[in-house]
């Protein structure tokens, strides 16, 4: 992964994780999302777990990592942006 100037918006991010079953094994991911824009997002797959409640633990501990923030948790307003499930 290279590192842009247009990567600073990665600092002030809402970051989530996702766990997903997919072939066999439980795939973590993390979802950085930026709190002035909602509609730009980074996915990065962190790794593979063999059970769901290693990939819980994985996830956890990488989000927390990954959002640590001396300003406290950044959090995306849930009315800024309008996602289409469909």
């Amino acid at each position: 992964m290279t590192k842009s100037k247009d990567d600073k918006w990665l600092l002030d991010a809402e970051v989530q994780s996702k766990i997903e079953y997919v072939n066999g094994c439980w795939q973590v991911s993390l979802i950085f999302i930026d709190t002035k824009d909602p509609n730009h997002i980074l996915i990065r797959e962190i790794g593979d777990f063999r059970s769901e409640r290693l990939a819980e633990i994985a996830a956890l501990n990488m989000k927390n990592t990954a959002a640590k923030d001396v300003r406290g948790t950044q959090k995306v307003d849930k009315d800024a942006y309008n996602f289409n499930n469909n």
